[in-house]
């Protein structure tokens, strides 16, 4: 996917709701996706798309960043009962 074909994919998810949360490969990727959903929230795994705030993105740039790195969005409000975890999406 070329960077402005990942920017409107990026301004899509945005629009429908979705929250970009980050940009991993395995294993942090499936832990990180199961925990979001341990709290309730929609999960959706993308094609690693770069951040344009970012100042480095030499990684990105990398051969086989695409397939390797997935980036996690999440959507909704967590039902998790633990106290203090609504600080965490604040």
């Amino acid at each position: 996917m070329n960077s402005e074909d990942a920017l409107e994919r990026y301004k899509n998810l945005v629009n429908d709701g979705w929250v970009r949360r980050f940009t991993a490969e395995e294993p942090r990727l499936t832990e990180m996706k199961e925990f979001y959903e341990s709290l309730g929230l929609e999960v959706r795994v993308e094609a690693g798309i770069p951040d344009e705030s970012q100042e480095c993105r030499s990684c990105f740039d990398l051969e086989g960043f695409e397939t390797q790195y997935k980036t996690i969005y999440t959507r909704g409000e967590p039902t998790c009962e633990q106290s203090g975890s609504e600080d965490m999406f604040d």
